[in-house]
């Protein structure tokens, strides 16, 4: 399933009150097939109260037929309810159908009017009539105490163990937060001692789409001992051991699960939407330049812009904040502090984004045989707080970041 309009039609075969909330007609279906599923679900709907597929089966035979045959009808119903991503924004998916309804009626007026069969002035016009059109939904209204607890934040924000850039920056449940950095700066690090630490408080996933297990636990053990990676695997001592095989404990102990390999933004989409059942999920995605799934007639433009803007939209429907790290654009001076317009391919990250933040190392040239650096930590963007720069202390060896005590 990886249409628009087989979510949508998922959606209200898992959900039959989504009808309720539907205003779109099926004008806006371009699949035939899914046009005819549509109607027939609002016919059943407005019979029935309910949506399901054995009544279909047994009580609309007749509505089938040689185009649209009752077998071919069944399984491909089936296969969108084992299939769908359960939401609750439904409102959205009727929005975005229009928008494309709409862009496909433009463009269309376009070429009449490039094959000059329309005027200038019917063009205009014709583009005014659909740019206009919107879907209207209710609000949902609220009380003054849910509003209250809305707003009162406080125990929504996420913490973590380096306490000054934690508050500085706030990040809320919910949230989408980039960090950028040229390579071999250290984002992947960084963003391993977040999850790391955030593991002990929270229920957190790390996808890592190029490193191996072997690489990311090494690394994740000797955040937790601040013991150097190369010792992991070259145990001199009895204190060594014991504190490898303690910190192995605790990374069990902690509330994390590490996926490999490569991912599309479904299958992203699937695994945190199943995570969020238990509560709320904090997602760690290494990075999103290698988020597949790009249609063959996508830019890669196209594409990340695509993946951003659906990986915002799964932090607001589910139970979930997301930790997205990204490249910045090879034009970039190593020597500068890195622009929000550095950030590689697509301009959404900084868009979708609710926090960027930028590692930056200011003598890269000299400082790459230290074992532990100086990093600047840009907040170049914070919806909800402070920009600003702050430092932190990076141990390569044992992948620690640490916050600077200058007395």
């Amino acid at each position: 399933m990886n249409d628009l309009e087989d979510e949508i039609l998922g959606l209200l075969l898992l959900n039959p009150d989504f009808m309720k909330q539907c205003v779109i007609s099926d004008e806006l279906f371009l699949n035939g097939t899914n046009k005819f599923i549509f109607n027939l679900f609002k016919q059943q709907y407005s019979d029935s109260k309910t949506i399901s597929i054995v009544g279909l089966a047994e009580n609309y035979k007749h509505v089938f037929n040689d185009n649209f045959k009752i077998n071919e009808i069944i399984s491909k119903l089936s296969e969108l309810m084992s299939e769908v991503i359960p939401v609750n924004n439904f409102s959205y998916y009727q929005e975005t159908l229009l928008a494309r309804y709409i862009q496909n009626k433009i463009l269309h007026v376009v070429d009449l009017y490039k094959n000059e069969k329309i005027s200038t002035e019917e063009m205009l016009d014709q583009i005014h009539k659909f740019e206009s059109m919107s879907i209207k939904t209710e609000a949902g209204k609220k009380s003054a105490e849910e509003i209250f607890k809305l707003i009162n934040s406080k125990n929504k924000s996420i913490k973590f163990r380096l306490k000054k850039l934690s508050d500085y920056v706030d990040v809320k449940e919910q949230d989408l937060v980039v960090i950028g950095a040229r390579p071999s700066v250290g984002k992947t690090a960084f963003m391993l001692n977040l999850f790391e630490d955030l593991s002990k408080k929270y229920n957190c996933i790390f996808f890592s789409m190029e490193m191996s297990e072997i690489q990311i636990y090494r690394r994740l053990v000797s955040i937790n001992t601040a013991i150097p990676i190369k010792c992991l695997n070259m145990i001199e001592t009895d204190y060594q051991r014991e504190a490898i095989e303690s910190g192995c404990k605790n990374i069990s102990n902690n509330n994390l699960k590490v996926y490999f390999g490569g991912q599309t933004i479904r299958t992203l989409k699937r695994t945190i939407a199943n995570e969020s059942k238990n509560g709320h999920v904090i997602a760690f995605i290494d990075y999103a330049g290698l988020i597949g799934g790009k249609n063959s007639n996508q830019s890669i433009y196209e594409h990340l812009t695509s993946v951003l803007k659906e990986l915002r939209r799964v932090t607001l429907d589910f139970d979930c904040t997301i930790f997205l790290a990204a490249q910045l654009n090879r034009n970039a001076d190593d020597k500068k502090e890195p622009k929000l317009s550095e950030l590689k391919e697509t301009g959404e990250l900084e868009q979708s984004a609710t926090e960027v933040i930028f590692l930056h190392n200011e003598n890269f040239e000299n400082t790459q045989s230290l074992k532990e650096i100086e990093l600047s930590i840009i907040i170049a963007k914070n919806r909800d707080g402070k920009t600003g720069k702050t430092k932190l202390k990076y141990n390569r060896e044992n992948q620690r970041f640490e916050e600077i005590n200058k007395y």
